[in-house]
């Protein structure tokens, strides 16, 4: 399994993922670009360039090191992984795209303002003065969250290239509705049910729909938003692990 995790959170925010998998997978986590301890992007590649579309050509790279992997996805890590596997479907044996964020139809590829949110949004761990009052801001922010989750995805906010976040230009270049369309390794996408805090909104899924590609399949968990391993870890690892069982059938 290769995991790609979503935008302010690095590769060290999978403990419980590890914990779950790793006795029928080998695993494989990365920091993305501009996450963690990975390479910040450079300002050509944050002017010239769509700096979802490079950490694509990263995806793709590690891919070519790797034996077709099962691919787990989370919110840009969904979208980016989708952008890898329509790029290279030979590389990939399969995608689980936790409420994936590609590009919409009439999305702005790039949004100063929604930069300017998400820089907002991570200030307060990086003022924290340490671990401790790290972790107890992060219990306080996401209470519903494992606790082993909490300090590493606050290290990874911390961690983040400012540059890149302020931008407003994240995700791939390729919208979803040509990505469904045309990704031909089987896919499941894992989205939640509260309508205000996920990406596969009731336009996208119906948007699937109508594509009708007999690739993917969409499962929606109940009382549960963006991060739903996260929130409900239950309901999400079986829905993932009987969907997983079925991949010899195909």
């Amino acid at each position: 399994m290769l995991f790609l995790h979503g935008l302010t959170d690095s590769g060290e925010g999978w403990p419980e993922a590890v914990t779950h998998w790793q006795g029928d997978y080998a695993i494989v986590t990365v920091d993305q670009r501009g996450h963690g301890g990975s390479p910040r992007f450079t300002a050509d590649q944050l002017v010239g360039q769509h700096p979802g579309d490079v950490m694509v050509d990263d995806a793709v790279a590690l891919l070519e090191q790797l034996d077709r992997p099962v691919l787990i996805g989370h919110s840009l890590g969904g979208a980016v992984g989708l952008s890898a596997a329509v790029r290279r479907p030979d590389l990939v044996q399969a995608l689980v795209l936790e409420d994936p964020a590609p590009l919409g139809p009439d999305e702005p590829q790039r949004s100063e303002a929604r930069g300017a949110e998400f820089r907002a949004g991570i200030e307060e761990s990086r003022q924290a003065s340490d671990d401790e009052a790290l972790l107890e801001l992060r219990r306080e922010q996401h209470p519903d969250w494992p606790e082993s989750e909490l300090l590493v995805t606050g290290r990874a906010e911390q961690q983040m290239d400012a540059d890149y976040l302020t931008n407003g230009d994240w995700k791939p270049s390729m919208r979803w509705p040509e990505l469904f369309a045309k990704v031909q390794v089987p896919t499941l996408v894992v989205s939640g049910d509260r309508p205000d805090e996920i990406c596969v909104d009731d336009d996208m899924e119906s948007g699937i729909d109508r594509i009708g590609n007999p690739m993917v399949t969409l499962v929606r968990i109940p009382e549960s938003g963006h991060c739903i391993r996260r929130e409900q870890p239950q309901l999400y690892y079986a829905a993932v692990d009987d969907w997983l069982a079925t991949l010899g059938d195909r």
